[in-house]
């Protein structure tokens, strides 16, 4: 695959609204290292409190708002994207240090009926680039795009009438490709429109493979633009990641005396101590406070 690189300048803005006396806490995921991206600087208005990583390499940054009513980032970050896919030769990896992307988990939950189906997919498929490809079409071609979702996670879903967000497109992927044997996970971040100079929030998976490394699939852009090939094994925009998986540790816990409603109310499954999935931040108040966040482009110059 031939990379085409290229640098972008955006700021990230949160806004909070609140009546004094007010506490804030707030969790934000610094963009993760991979091929396809390199950070070139990263600034934050705010000193972080503490940091930590995860097991799924995820860099997270802690903040005691206090008082304090903006966060802002600047972010310079050198992105790139792939060409046209040119190895059909796919085979699996033993590597301990991937098991985390090969279990069940919450959200990916390898339930008997999803066995079951991805056995009978692939069962006529010889090697493993058609049964991806038989695991990735059923996905494109059975999904129905809906939200707000009202239960999230592979257990929930209706095998016979599926349905859901961009997150839950690869939720089913991630799983049918894990049991399969190929370590895989949900990557969650953004999608740069360069025509319409534009962030978009979005979900899709990477999978790993022998001799290759980590591969990208989105079966929803593929679900939206009917076009399998383009979203198949290879990344055909520019998009940034900010955190690998789901169920990100939150540290420290959460205290009983602070709400995680907001979330809650806003669909995203948390607890007071991990949540989901950053994208790229979350938070939690003592009382009652508006959200409000915007992505967008720093210096649109750069633009060409």
């Amino acid at each position: 695959m031939k990379n085409q690189v290229k640098k972008f300048d955006l700021f990230y803005t949160i806004k909070f609204v609140h009546k004094n006396n007010n506490q804030i806490k707030l969790w934000f995921a610094r963009p993760v290292k991979s091929k396809y991206q390199k950070i070139v600087s990263f600034q934050t208005n705010l000193r972080s409190t503490k940091k930590y990583c995860d097991d799924q390499q995820n860099r997270i940054l802690y903040f005691d708002l206090k008082y304090k009513n903006d966060f802002d980032v600047n972010l310079a970050i050198e992105l790139s994207k792939d060409g046209e896919l040119v190895s059909k030769n796919w085979s699996l990896v033993k590597d301990s240090n991937l098991k985390n992307y090969l279990k069940s988990e919450s959200f990916l939950e390898q339930t008997p009926a999803i066995k079951k189906l991805t056995k009978e997919i692939t069962r006529e498929k010889k090697n493993l680039y058609d049964k991806v490809r038989a695991v990735f079409d059923f996905v494109v071609d059975n999904f129905k795009y809906q939200y707000p979702v009202k239960k999230r996670g592979v257990k929930h879903l209706n095998l016979k009438n599926l349905c859901g967000d961009c997150g839950e497109y690869g939720t089913m992927l991630v799983t049918m490709l894990r049991i399969l044997g190929i370590p895989a996970k949900n990557q969650t971040g953004f999608v740069i429109c360069q025509k319409q100079k534009k962030v978009l929030e979005h979900s899709w998976v990477s999978a790993y493979f022998k001799n290759i490394g980590w591969l990208d699939f989105d079966p929803q852009y593929a679900d939206i633009e009917k076009n399998k090939d383009k979203y198949f094994g290879r990344r055909s925009d520019y998009r940034i990641v900010f955190t690998n998986g789901f169920n990100i540790p939150i540290k420290p816990d959460i205290s009983p005396r602070y709400t995680v409603d907001f979330w809650h109310k806003a669909g995203l499954p948390m607890t007071r101590k991990s949540v989901q999935v950053l994208q790229p931040a979350v938070f939690v108040s003592k009382n009652k406070i508006e959200f409000r966040d915007k992505f967008t482009i720093k210096n649109r110059s750069r633009w060409k």
